[in-house]
């Protein structure tokens, strides 16, 4: 038993393209040269990278820290502290950061 090739389908011919005529080029090229004020871009930004370390510090400091996040509010119901160890200390370096800034008149 033979088998035939599938019917093929009858693909219509594209819309002959039309030139312009002369009096649209005259109104395209008066757009062209008419100008235009640039744009300017504004440059990326690239965003914080998260660099890891290491920092030692005393058990004392340690335990004192501790206390200080047990008195921040948590979630009802909740064994966790309120604020992490890592946000606690990444909060008090934005605080050092801030008050460096103003002793020494860094505004930026």
């Amino acid at each position: 038993m033979a088998v035939s090739a599938p019917p093929k389908k009858k693909v219509p011919e594209p819309a002959p393209i039309e030139l312009a005529s002369r009096g649209n080029e005259k109104e395209i090229e008066k757009i062209i040269n008419r100008g235009s004020s640039t744009v300017s871009k504004a440059e990326p930004q690239k965003p914080d990278q998260v660099k890891n370390f290491n920092v030692k510090i005393m058990s004392s400091q340690l335990a004192t820290i501790d206390q200080l996040r047990a008195k921040r509010p948590r979630k009802p119901t909740s064994p966790k502290l309120g604020v992490s160890l890592q946000d606690w200390i990444a909060e008090a370096i934005e605080e050092k950061v801030e008050r460096e800034k103003k002793k020494y008149n860094l505004g930026a």
